[in-house]
């Protein structure tokens, strides 16, 4: 009878752990960044903050497992969660800033490094590894011990803190990422499924490099 308590309680031991190895190696980065080159900076920056969260998946795998399911609907209730978040996101920005996300300003061509970093880490690679953590793992755990709706907001919490300490500190993109994190943990929490978070993690920050894509 006390199996499943076990591994949920080893499951959280082990997101936590992840994500305190992942927030030290983040803060200690600018500190030695300096000394690679822009290429391996860039490569090493997401070694550092998804290197311990794909470790921590590895380990706890039959434990989220479960919600890897997928439903067609999946992708039209994901294409709503991201379009949802995305425009909260853009309404707390103006209402924090006074500004309105536009295209960025690019000196020179666009390198095969820009194309990574604005489309490829965050729209591809980045729902793949943090819904499955952050939803599977962290907010699955979480919900074994207290009530669904605090581990919600914890693991919402969490997600909005870890980008902010990632992408410089900013009160906008803190609101920002704890608007989607909600949405996101809420549609996951309602079908217990990862599906409809990944496939909005994507629209979500996809709309954001095409919004900010130097045109």
């Amino acid at each position: 009878m006390t199996k499943a308590p076990d591994r949920s309680l080893r499951a959280l031991l082990v997101a936590v752990g992840a994500l305190a190895v992942a927030v030290a190696l983040a803060l200690s980065f600018p500190s030695w960044r300096g000394h690679l080159t822009y290429p391996a900076a860039v490569a090493a920056s997401y070694l550092v903050t998804w290197g311990p969260l794909v470790i921590a998946l590895a380990a706890t795998f039959r434990f989220w497992r479960p919600s890897l399911r997928f439903r067609t609907a999946d992708v039209y209730l994901g294409v709503i969660v991201g379009v949802l978040a995305r425009a909260a996101g853009i309404l707390v920005q103006y209402a924090m800033t006074g500004r309105m996300p536009g295209p960025g300003l690019m000196v020179g061509d666009v390198t095969g490094i820009y194309v990574f970093t604005t489309v490829v880490a965050p729209v591809v690679i980045a729902p793949l590894i943090e819904e499955p953590f952050f939803r599977g793992l962290l907010q699955g755990s979480l919900e074994r011990g207290i009530r669904p709706w605090p581990a919600l907001i914890v693991t919402s919490v969490a997600f909005a803190l870890v980008h902010t300490i990632a992408d410089g500190w900013s009160v906008a993109l803190i609101a920002t990422m704890l608007v989607y994190g909600l949405i996101a943990g809420y549609a996951v929490q309602r079908t217990r499924r990862l599906g409809p978070a990944i496939i909005g993690h994507a629209v979500f920050n996809g709309l954001a490099a095409l919004i900010t894509w130097p045109w």
